[in-house]
């Protein structure tokens, strides 16, 4: 039966064109009209090692993995020997006439010159080559493909345009002629709203842009970076500061001192350079300076596993530095929450003058997924910053006065009548340092409040479904092969989908768990966190767990298995 809906994976050793080659096919089949969900795998290292780029495109909203894929693009003869066992019946796999591989049961090979091809355009144009391949394959108009070229070299020459349309041609042309087995996965084009191929670092970098973000101070950390080149490509057009710092320690510093001078700033890290943050973050704390920080987790502790995924940074994000002050600690499940969250953190840190922190991983930060155009009715709210009129009338000022909500009045320097120390010691209204006792527990007790004010203010769960019987608990990116899950088994379950770690929402989590008879968690680390959490706040104690720490992502598949198991 054809099914209008494919998976190609594309495997070969770094610098080879592989993470090239996936997004030129993902945007291609995007611009057929289908959803696109697209992910990467790639080892720790400077050069070499195995790389491979999967897109996934079906008519209908996808955000998350399967454990199979229908065609493989090897670009060398080791990913046929590591991935020809993941590919579904009657899938293909693409690869150089040259390489010496053994006929596989149930999967039509096709091998194509591609280096011969190649030969023709002095060696060059093998991803070009090797697309036109693969939609020959589908049987793919290459229209929109020139047009993706023209765009991708738009900066080249002409001959340069021409020439990788015309090597595209040539492959293609040559699997339309060779090969006539009926591939069952025939893309139709179909018609769709208007979409955006966005990954969630690219979600935050534009939020923070939309937000009015003017300065980001970061050291490069996989799978935080590109959030840094985002922003960079992006100065001169919206008039931002990025600074490249030469460690973490810097980057936090840099971004809390621009943000008391009245820019909304942010730093973006992993867990290891957060790490590093941690002493820095209690003095925007203690100082009441508003700070956005991104967090995006990969698998540690230490180096861990520097490129792969994991949501093991929970406890140690919500206790990082000595103390004890307010931070709000929110938690995106797909790359349109990315991009929402993000801009609500800006409003948020400066609404409660407080550490604000979005917590992502790596398979947030580097997939890709067609998404809707997000929405632009957002409104920027910057709390009680004063303005120059306002400041103009104030009489003794007090930065950190004492008020029934425990925000203060912010001014900036330079303000007329708001003169004020800041430090990172305690002190009283003024800013002055004190080491009263009276003064210590009033200035704890002020601070705590805004957390108690924006408990209030922010929905900090959803739930996806009706089914009150059966509920799973999650957070993070598991939200996405969760729901597709759900959806597979017909809704024989609800998710309740944690946003917001801090302030926790105790009183609605625990109304919702005491009416579900059977509760299960999903979380990407070894020990349940989030259970934890939930344990420590309203005394459930949620004992069906499915983790995974491998480093890899949930796919649908493992979680629908898990599932299946639990939900007879």
């Amino acid at each position: 039966m054809e099914r209008n809906e494919v998976i190609i994976k594309i495997g070969g050793p770094a610098g080879s064109g592989v993470n090239s080659l996936g997004h030129i096919l993902s945007k291609f089949l995007q611009r057929e009209g289908l959803y696109i969900y697209s992910s990467k795998d790639y080892p720790s290292l400077i050069k070499g090692g195995h790389n491979t780029y999967t897109v996934r495109a079906e008519s209908k909203k996808i955000e998350s993995s399967l454990d199979h894929i229908d065609i493989l693009i090897a670009l060398d003869e080791k990913t046929i020997d590591l991935h020809s066992n993941e590919l579904s019946k009657n899938g293909a796999i693409i690869c150089d006439s040259s390489f010496k591989i053994k006929g596989k049961t149930g999967v039509h090979l096709s091998p194509i010159p591609i280096k011969q091809l190649s030969k023709k355009f002095n060696g060059k144009y093998i991803n070009s080559i090797t697309a036109g391949a693969c939609l020959g394959l589908l049987q793919l108009d290459l229209t929109i493909l020139d047009k993706i070229l023209k765009q991708i070299f738009s900066g080249k020459s002409e001959k340069i345009i021409k020439d990788n349309i015309l090597a595209a041609k040539l492959s293609h042309d040559y699997v339309l002629k060779n090969f006539k087995y009926n591939f069952p996965h025939k893309i139709k084009k179909i018609k769709s709203p208007l979409k955006i191929f966005l990954s969630g670092n690219e979600a935050v970098a534009l939020a923070s842009i939309k937000a009015g973000c003017k300065f980001i101070s970061a050291y490069p950390m996989t799978p935080a970076t590109s959030i840094l080149h985002v922003m960079a490509n992006n100065d001169q057009k919206y008039n931002i500061v990025v600074k490249q710092t030469e460690d973490e320690l810097a980057a936090i510093n840099m971004a809390i001192g621009a943000s008391f001078t009245g820019v909304r700033s942010m730093t973006a890290t992993s867990g290891g350079g957060f790490a590093l943050m941690t002493e820095a973050l209690g003095l925007a704390g203690i100082s009441e300076t508003p700070l956005v920080i991104i967090e995006s987790q990969r698998a540690g502790p230490s180096t861990g596993l520097p490129t792969y995924t994991d949501q093991s940074d929970l406890r140690f994000v919500l206790h990082a530095s000595q103390g004890e002050f307010p931070k709000i600690v929110l938690c995106p499940g797909d790359i349109e929450e990315c991009y929402h969250q993000t801009f609500h953190a800006f409003n948020l840190a400066e609404k409660y003058q407080t550490p604000v922190i979005v917590m992502i991983d790596k398979t947030l930060s580097e997939s890709y997924s067609t998404i809707n155009y997000p929405n632009n009715n957002l409104k920027i709210n910057r709390g009680k910053l004063l303005s120059n009129e306002q400041a103009s009338k104030i009489k003794n000022y007090k930065r950190h006065q004492f008020t029934q909500d425990g925000i203060s009045l912010r001014a900036i320097p330079g303000q007329k009548n708001c003169y004020h120390i800041c430090s990172s010691y305690e002190h009283d209204e003024t800013g002055f340092t004190s080491e009263d006792p009276i003064n210590r527990m009033k200035m704890l007790e002020k601070r705590e409040r805004k957390l108690e004010k924006a408990g209030k203010e922010i929905k900090g769960y959803k739930i996806h479904g009706k089914n009150s019987k059966n509920l799973v608990v999650s957070w993070g990116s598991c939200k996405t092969p969760i729901l597709e899950t759900q959806e597979l088994m017909k809704n024989k379950f609800s998710l309740l989908q944690i946003i917001c770690v801090s302030p926790f929402p105790s009183k609605e989590v625990k109304n919702i768990l005491n009416k579900s008879k059977n509760l299960i968690i999903v979380e990407g680390n070894q020990t349940a966190q989030l259970a934890g959490i939930i344990k420590e706040k309203i005394g459930i104690d949620i004992k069906n767990k499915i983790l995974k720490y491998d480093g890899r992502p949930f796919s649908v598949d493992y979680i629908h298995n898990e599932l299946k198991k639990r939900l007879k």
